[in-house]
């Protein structure tokens, strides 16, 4: 029974997005007003290529039994004060929430989660492109920083909007129509991450239950009212993601 409510609430959620107007999805690292500041941003980190996996690689049966096998009984451990990289997907540079919230459980090295630049033929990119391997590369980053373990982070907030009826009645005064909040905007944040061991390239996967806010805003304030709940939304997000990881490896 306690299992059910987790996917209960994940979908109560849901319906309360699709049932709103003006739904929309945008990632933490590209959390600008309604659609993102698109400027400078290249897109996400491609989780299977951060992982090591070639889409179109052939894999033998073998191959996965022997890796079942290597790790039958090995997990991934993390030690308080341990060398810890950490990227966020599609950053230059991890949340400051994320680093504040994670300082006291190890030794931070902050690493360029940006994307590589896709491959462009005559100024269009190419979609037939297999998505570049990373891992090794970013391993090899977090080992030159003396980071024995590697943390990769990705988010997305989905955000609707609901209007207030009894104020649109007064949005035709053109001063009392930009000052009266207008609209209810409710954000959920989604938060997963791979902790990855640097020598050997094993991970494991980790997430937090989603969070919720609404926030209501006037024409007025609507940009500043959205900028305030997102990073309110991203710190309660990121500090119960650490709450985790603590209980989760035992951090005393």
């Amino acid at each position: 029974m306690n299992a059910t409510k987790p996917i209960l609430k994940a979908l109560t959620a849901i319906a309360v997005l699709l049932v709103l107007g003006g739904c929309g999805t945008r990632s933490i690292s590209n959390a600008g007003y309604r659609h993102g500041n698109t400027y400078g941003f290249r897109g996400e980190l491609n989780e299977l290529s951060v992982l090591g996996v070639r889409v179109n690689e052939e894999v033998s049966s073998k191959e996965i039994a022997a890796v079942l096998e290597a790790r039958d009984g090995k997990f991934i451990e993390l030690k308080r004060g341990e060398v810890l990289a950490v990227i966020q997907s599609g950053a230059r540079f991890p949340d400051k929430e994320m680093l504040v919230s994670l300082e006291s459980l190890a030794k931070l090295v902050p690493l360029s989660g940006v994307s590589p630049e896709p491959v462009r033929l005559h100024g269009e990119q190419n979609k037939n492109r297999e998505p570049m391997r990373i891992d090794k590369s970013l391993r090899m980053a977090a080992a030159k920083g003396g980071a024995s373990k590697m943390l990769v982070y990705w988010g997305i907030l989905e955000s609707a909007s609901e209007p207030e009826q009894a104020a649109k009645h007064l949005s035709w005064v053109p001063i009392a129509g930009r000052i009266i909040p207008d609209e209810t905007q409710h954000v959920q944040i989604r938060v997963k991450a791979a902790l990855i061991d640097v020598a050997t390239g094993n991970w494991s996967m980790l997430r937090t239950e989603p969070i919720q806010d609404k926030r209501m805003s006037s024409r007025l304030t609507r940009e500043s009212s959205d900028l305030k709940q997102v990073l309110a939304l991203k710190e309660k997000a990121y500090d119960r993601f650490a709450k985790d990881l603590k209980e989760r490896f035992q951090l005393r």
